[in-house]
């Protein structure tokens, strides 16, 4: 069976907390502990410089939070091999508010942590942070909610290098789906098809082996918005789409669709190929490739445009 999103950090969460019953507690200053749940959403984390790290933030009664900005801080817990051996919490790090493309944000958009309705606004909060061992981690993330400060503690894994391609690697050059691929049912190029037409016509237009033989940058999609864990993956691929009507003159965008076939759980081999871990898979993922072929950015489960479209723009015109 292949396992799919946050599901793998239920595993991780149980292990870490019998590592971590020893530790005790070191709960932010004047912040209820345990008042907001944490949701570790980034997919591949590994020890090395400075990168992305995103969480869903939740109240105990499973209101979600949105907007303004949070305080993070980091403690090393153990391995499983080792056992615990816990750290004190680091310094405090600022972790911005990333509203999924197709939300409505308020203008001024809120400064502060605010409730918010799934219908009305969804994201995920972001900074960057660094690790330097692999191993079972711990973050505490603190918010002024309401008036109150509160807190609450998410479980992740760090592993001593990445799983996924990753900046600096260079990419696959597998052969995606694309509309003239001979005898593909249209779901297994892009899962929202059914029977019908390709909504993201322009996505399939071209290979990622084919892009990089012409030594084109790409930015590539991975992603099924019919059957997305995170439901990121709609409005991820809609913002690929819509940057692609900008920016064609810059680089090739492509969406690679997951599933093949998803009542039968087989999965394309050129997403299997990049995103597949064992039986771990994780989506949806954005990767951005340079002309040299070689990976200049990645984001996991969530991108923004204000995150992607100033490496558009940096691109020269082709």
């Amino acid at each position: 069976m292949i396992c799919m999103g946050f599901r793998r950090l239920v595993a991780v969460g149980a292990l870490l907390a019998v590592l971590a019953a020893c530790s005790g507690s070191d709960g932010a200053d004047n912040a209820r502990a345990g008042d907001l749940a944490v949701e570790v959403a980034s997919y591949d984390l590994a020890t090395g410089p400075p990168a992305r790290f995103i969480i869903g933030l939740l109240t105990v009664d499973q209101r979600l939070l949105g907007y303004g900005s949070v305080d993070l801080r980091f403690s090393y817990v153990g391995t499983k091999e080792g056992g615990a051996n816990p750290s004190p919490f680091g310094p405090v790090v600022k972790a911005s508010y990333l509203p999924i493309h197709g939300t409505v944000v308020p203008s001024p958009a809120p400064t502060d942590v605010q409730v918010v309705r799934s219908s009305d606004s969804r994201g995920l909060y972001s900074a960057q942070a660094a690790f330097d061992k692999a191993g079972f981690w711990e973050v505490e993330a603190t918010a002024t909610v309401e008036g109150k400060a509160v807190s609450g503690k998410g479980a992740f894994a760090v592993n001593p290098a990445h799983a996924v391609p990753a900046p600096g690697d260079m990419a696959l050059a597998t052969e995606t789906l694309t509309l003239t691929t001979p005898d593909i049912p249209r779901p297994a190029i892009d899962s929202r098809a059914g029977s019908g037409e390709i909504p993201d016509p322009g996505l399939h237009r071209t290979t990622i082996a084919a892009s990089l033989a012409a030594k084109r940058p790409i930015v590539a999609v991975f992603a099924t918005p019919v059957y997305c864990t995170s439901r990121f993956c709609g409005p991820v691929t809609d913002l690929v789409d819509e940057l692609s009507k900008q920016y064609a003159d810059r680089a090739d965008f492509v969406h690679v669709e997951i599933w093949r076939d998803f009542q039968g759980k087989t999965v394309n081999k050129s997403a299997a190929d990049w995103v597949l871990r064992g039986n771990e898979l994780n989506e949806p993922w954005v990767f951005v490739v340079g002309a040299d072929g070689r990976i200049v950015a990645r984001f996991d489960n969530v991108v923004t445009k204000g995150e992607l479209e100033p490496l558009l723009k940096a691109l020269p015109a082709l």
